[in-house]
């Protein structure tokens, strides 16, 4: 008997909201790690937001918005898709974003940067990805995994049914 294996993994994007000079940082993070979305389905993101000392951020009353931004384009660049965070626990600094399946259609490029934009009430802030002040991160999309249309069923009838139903040219291989 053959077993496959399924993992339900998080796919989390932690940013860093640093906006207290007091709080000396003791851990660094060292990279970002590259998301992956797929298209055919519904993406779910989690946010998570800290500060610089790698602590929850109590985000109640805050408005996040993650954007999704072509990477080949440096000076001004489009955004592709941009959509709010829902707020999952205030007080943990947590929230999610789904990417709908619909959504996905539209996005052609196989590599895009994303943000996170923190809106705290009184100003626009950037979100970190990373402790060099990197504002962006790297996200891949891939259509590998999940079809994105239904495959096309086609009625080629049968051989001696006396119609040329049956003969369909694919073109040379």
């Amino acid at each position: 008997m053959q077993q496959i294996n399924s993992y339900i993994y998080d796919n989390s994007v932690l940013v860093q909201y640093d906006v207290d000079p007091e709080i000396m940082q003791r851990n660094r993070v060292v990279y970002t790690n590259t998301l992956q979305i797929y298209k055919g389905i519904d993406n779910i993101l989690k946010i998570k937001v800290q500060n610089a000392d790698q602590k929850p951020v109590n985000i109640t009353g805050f408005n996040l918005t993650f954007n999704m931004v072509e990477d080949y384009v440096f000076a001004n660049a489009t955004t592709v898709l941009s959509t709010n965070v829902t707020i999952v626990n205030a007080n943990a600094g947590l929230g999610s974003v789904t990417i709908s399946s619909l959504n996905m259609v539209q996005l052609t490029a196989e590599q895009y940067n994303y943000n996170v934009k923190i809106n705290n009430g009184t100003a626009n802030i950037a979100a970190y990805v990373d402790d060099n002040y990197g504002a962006a991160g790297q996200i891949m999309v891939s259509s590998a995994a999940y079809p994105v249309a239904e495959p096309v069923a086609l009625d080629l009838g049968t051989i001696n049914d006396s119609t040329d139903s049956a003969i369909y040219d694919f073109g040379n291989i």
